[in-house]
């Protein structure tokens, strides 16, 4: 019953505007075009941490290339995920969720963190903005930071996703959720019964599409795909059609890791933690791929918290954090993890 009532909701918001559809003819008529060229779509992925940026993308490629947690703040730094289909690449510019100076503190965040979104929009074809309608607080209204980012470039061809609608219990609500995130207007065209909304702040009156979606179990993320192939142009392609990253794998590795332990520890524990990865080997022959990882925790303290009973929550991190590489690498995967206090005491110190 919920399906079908999201199936209307949609119906509704796309006889609001009309989509343009660019295409490429790839019959045997074409003109022939150079392997290097094809058509090629940057977009900028933004939205208020823990919205499903990350989450969105990977369902997206089939591959998870962005580190997801249940924590804010999982990404650090803005990333690059490529999604290649037929001719077109799909170039998301995975960015961290908007920080506030108290934040950074908090969580010993980097600085660049606050640089990284508004440095994504500057190369960005398209900005699409993630949207947790599951969140009630903030529901009705964007991040004001979101907002402010979305301002600075209206000129930028803007759509929003509305994400986690699985989540939300009155499906009802959706409309009018949709005309005050929107201010009333999609594509330029008046969102039917629209009523003035208290503050014409907390919607953004430029986005072109709107999409419902629940990035979790796909529902709804295939529209998003066609609708930013339609939006591509043609031009040399700036990754290999197997490249799914501009990041190595081995650092890829790294951040996985520490979205597992942001998973696994309570509050901001794991936001002290230093992952490295120690040892790394891809064996094309045997097709497999074999890693050691090496965690500076705070304390001894620390150590054994994070190992658990018999070490048994550690084994539940590795057992998850395989998983999740399998499902990146797309190889078998062994990984092992150590733990290492930073103020164990040197074997001089011991002795004395």
């Amino acid at each position: 019953m919920e399906s079908k009532f999201l199936d209307v909701i949609r119906i509704q918001i796309k006889s609001i505007y009309n989509v343009q559809r660019l295409s490429l003819s790839n019959s045997a008529g074409a003109i022939q075009i150079e392997k290097s060229i094809g058509k090629v779509v940057n977009a900028a992925i933004i939205g208020a941490p823990n919205s499903g940026k990350s989450t969105l993308i990977n369902k997206i490629l089939e591959r998870k290339v962005c580190a997801t947690s249940n924590k804010v703040h999982t990404t650090t730094k803005l990333a690059r995920a490529i999604c290649y289909d037929n001719d077109t690449q799909i170039i998301f510019l995975d960015t961290p969720g908007v920080v506030t100076d108290k934040e950074q503190n908090k969580y010993k965040l980097p600085e660049s963190m606050k640089q990284a979104c508004k440095k994504s929009l500057s190369c960005a074809d398209v900005i699409g903005v993630v949207h947790d309608v599951s969140n009630r607080w903030t529901k009705e209204r964007l991040h004001p930071t979101v907002l402010e980012m979305l301002n600075m470039v209206v000129n930028v061809p803007s759509f929003l996703i509305i994400n986690k609608v699985d989540l939300l219990k009155s499906k009802k609500q959706l409309l009018d959720i949709i005309r005050n995130l929107t201010n009333g207007v999609i594509a330029g065209n008046p969102v039917p019964s629209y009523y003035t909304p208290q503050s014409k702040d907390q919607g953004f009156a430029n986005f072109s599409d709107v999409f419902l979606v629940s990035a979790l179990n796909g529902d709804g993320v295939k529209d998003i795909k066609e609708y930013l192939i339609s939006n591509s142009k043609v031009r040399k392609l700036q990754y290999a059609s197997d490249k799914w990253s501009d990041r190595s794998t081995e650092t890829l590795i790294e951040e996985a890791a520490r979205a597992k332990f942001l998973d696994f520890l309570a509050q901001e524990i794991p936001y002290h933690l230093e992952t490295k990865l120690e040892y790394y080997d891809d064996n094309e022959a045997e097709g497999k791929v074999t890693c050691s990882l090496s965690v500076a925790c705070p304390s001894e303290r620390i150590v054994k918290l994070i190992a658990g009973a018999g070490g048994g929550r550690l084994q539940q991190i590795k057992s998850s954090l395989r998983n999740d590489l399998v499902d990146m690498i797309k190889k078998p995967v062994t990984v092992d993890i150590n733990l290492i206090p930073k103020n164990k005491p040197s074997c001089e110190q011991e002795i004395l």
